[in-house]
């Protein structure tokens, strides 16, 4: 569920159930769709949420994706482990994890005016037994980010059983883990540990594996407080620091004590914790410089991941984010660092500015040879075969347009029927017409098609944006295969073969060289404000719109190859298949193609339409609602305007039509203001 599903139709539904239903749904569903096959690549293709190469981060031996994880206490039990590394994450965070189950201290409870988030401590959890049989399943399909894991202990434990609990937990976890955090929240209690405790403990953590050691502190401790359990972790030799997000909440009832005899608090996290976490952030980096610092804490839009970079965090961690803003939230911040921190060059996926030396004289060999390179392979740069390729398609379309309004058949369809125009209008009166309108919402499409490829290329394929080639590639591939739907029933099309053989070149060429930038160089999109928002619902429309036109092509297509004709095509004629067949029985397979054929373009349009608005809506990104608007014309024009021409008006015939029109109209207004305004740069 991308941010144009979440945001317009799924959070609002969601929201109306308990917190933990919502949560345990959700988690389910996107687990369950991560485990059928292809469902991992259905969670790509609906967000591409893959992170650039130019944001990963190596820390020691770890190589991390992206600046940006998913905190722990979102999926304790792993449920979506799968789809969850999907969305963009340079890692995620395990549990709390602890040897026993522990059941739901409290009611977890949304507060939307603050866009917050109250939970109880303990955290509940599976225990480790459940959570290492998810992790064992997963070794099949080993996840490409790395896993941490928040260790916990057993409420009211002893220093002893608590240092015992967690050790087993690391050793059980080491095959499955990069890194490992503590929890400070586990030691509260009546009774705290003294540094002597502090000490003992986490030296015999640190001494049980390997791996990275992190302590999760809470924003909200005393400053003195802060500075003592920084001081114990850095002379433990501990890897650094997680400011895990969650204050104290205000005014919230404490409950009694359970039967252990063991106090549960409520914490906050969400928007009320953003200014401690940031304020927590910044005095970790001030008092220890060199560790690995993460910062999370009410982090719900792009702006306030970047103001956790700017006090001085390694990573970011969402938690309250995800179910706030939505799934897209890892993917935005992502590219508003790619767009804030690094500048224009930071859209190539090329290593970051603070590589070596070396690296960044080869990094820039490469990108300087690539061009002259790409020009002295083959004759002309692959955008502007591909913009010959789209040019090719309007001009095409275009003739076939005028044909179709002339004289709607050729001779060589006469040839093949051995009648002429005039001995087809006595069959019946509506003939003609009814073969023009197949025609010439063919011409309409194939106009369609060449404007976006036309667009896709110059201002796609030019400046080298990977997403551009993608759907070229995908709705290119659909486009020349379906040719052979032409011939199906036996009647070979000399147009339709002389046009695909002079474009298809044009199309292996623009296809010749791989391009390597994420996005252009756009001032950063940082906030969730109501632009933004309307824009969602527009998207949500025009990939509405894609998956239409891509299923009513499949439809049409289909009824080309079998029956032909649906009913309404019948009554309009007057006449019956039976006696059509029986007059000349080239005629229906003639009919076939013209409709097979038609159905195979409105797949490629669709898919065209359906990958552009999944993958190509971004703040300031004018061309790509001037190139719906622009396809959107001559497509409605022809596959409603040739219906009215020749009196086929059938409502319900019409009525998908449009429909789509008005989604059509309402997308362009929705997402004009998003797209095609520039957002205002940042200052350093």
């Amino acid at each position: 569920m991308p941010d144009w599903s979440y945001q317009t139709l799924f959070r609002p539904l969601l929201f109306l159930l308990p917190a933990e239903h919502a949560r345990s749904l959700t988690l389910t569903a996107i687990g369950t769709l991560a485990k059928l096959p292809g469902g991992s690549a259905i969670i790509e293709l609906m967000g591409h949420m893959h992170p650039p190469a130019t944001l990963s981060k190596t820390v020691g031996a770890l190589t991390f994706p992206a600046p940006v994880g998913l905190g722990a206490g979102l999926d304790p039990a792993g449920t979506a482990l799968r789809a969850l590394s999907r969305f963009g994450f340079g890692y995620i965070e395990l549990g709390p994890v602890t040897l026993a189950p522990l059941a739901d201290s409290g009611q977890t409870a949304r507060n939307v005016g603050a866009s917050a988030i109250t939970y109880r401590t303990p955290l509940e959890n599976p225990g480790i037994e459940a959570v290492e049989s998810r992790l064992r399943q997963s070794t099949s399909t080993p996840s490409a980010i790395p896993l941490g894991a928040r260790l916990g202990f057993r409420p009211g434990a002893t220093l002893e059983e608590a240092t015992a609990e967690r050790e087993q937990l690391m050793a059980r976890l080491q095959p499955y883990c990069a890194f490992f955090s503590l929890d400070c929240r586990a030691m509260e209690g009546d009774n705290p540990w003294s540094d002597a405790e502090w000490q003992h403990h986490l030296a015999c953590l640190r001494q049980a594996t390997e791996l990275p050691v992190l302590l999760a502190i809470p924003p909200d401790l005393e400053e003195n407080q802060w500075l003592r359990l920084l001081r114990l972790a850095r002379q433990a030799g501990l890897n650094g620091v997680i400011v895990c997000g969650g204050v104290r909440g205000v005014g919230v009832q404490q409950r009694e004590r359970d039967a252990e005899n063991v106090h549960t608090a409520a914490y906050v996290t969400g928007e009320p914790s953003h200014a401690a976490s940031l304020q927590a952030v910044s005095r970790t980096r001030a008092a220890w410089p060199e560790c690995l610092l993460i910062g999370s804490g009410g982090i719900l839009e792009p702006a306030d991941a970047l103001a956790f970079f700017d006090a001085g965090a390694d990573f970011v961690q969402l938690h309250s984010g995800l179910v706030y803003s939505g799934p897209g939230l890892p993917k935005r911040i992502n590219e508003a660092i790619l767009q804030s921190r690094f500048g224009a060059c930071a859209s190539l996926d090329c290593p970051l500015p603070d590589m070596d030396k070396e690296a960044a004289a080869v990094s820039e060999t490469t990108t300087t040879t690539k061009k002259p390179q790409e020009r002295s392979a083959l004759w002309l740069p692959s955008w502007l075969c591909g913009l010959l390729l789209g040019i090719g398609m309007i001009i095409g379309g275009a003739l076939a347009w005028l044909v179709a309004v002339a004289s709607v058949i050729l001779p060589y369809d006469e040839r093949f029927l051995q009648m002429s125009a005039e001995q087809l209008a006595l069959i019946s009166p509506q003939l003609l017409s009814f073969m023009a309108h197949d025609r010439i919402s063919l011409a309409g499409t194939m106009i369609s098609i060449g404007i976006m490829y036309a667009q896709l290329s110059y201002h796609g394929l030019r400046n080298d944006i990977h997403w551009t080639r993608a759907v070229l590639l995908a709705s290119g591939a659909v486009g020349f295969s379906s040719f052979f739907l032409f011939i199906g029933y036996g009647y070979f099309d000399y147009m339709h073969a002389i046009l695909a053989l002079l474009l298809l070149p044009l199309f292996l060429l623009a296809l010749r060289t791989r391009a390597n930038r994420h996005m252009p160089a756009l001032p950063p999109d940082v906030h969730n404000d109501r632009t933004w928002k309307m824009a969602l619902w527009g998207q949500l429309l025009f990939v509405i719109i894609g998956f239409s036109l891509t299923g009513a092509g499949l439809i049409i297509s289909l009824i080309g190859i079998t029956g032909v004709f649906v009913p309404s095509d019948l009554v309009f004629l007057c006449v019956s298949a039976e006696m059509l067949n029986a007059f000349n029985e080239k005629l229906i397979p003639l009919i076939a193609h013209d409709r097979a054929g038609f159905g195979g373009a409105l797949v490629s349009d669709g898919l065209a339409v359906l990958l552009i608005s999944l993958w190509g809506f971004r703040r300031g990104e004018a061309w790509v609602w001037w190139t719906l608007f622009l396809a959107g014309i001559p497509g409605f024009a022809a596959g409603i305007g040739i219906h009215f021409a020749v009196g086929y008006v059938d409502f319900w015939h019409l009525f998908p039509a449009y429909v789509a029109v008005l989604l059509f109209l309402a997308g362009l207004l929705l997402t004009k203001p998003y797209l095609c305004q520039i957002p205002a740069t940042p200052p350093a």
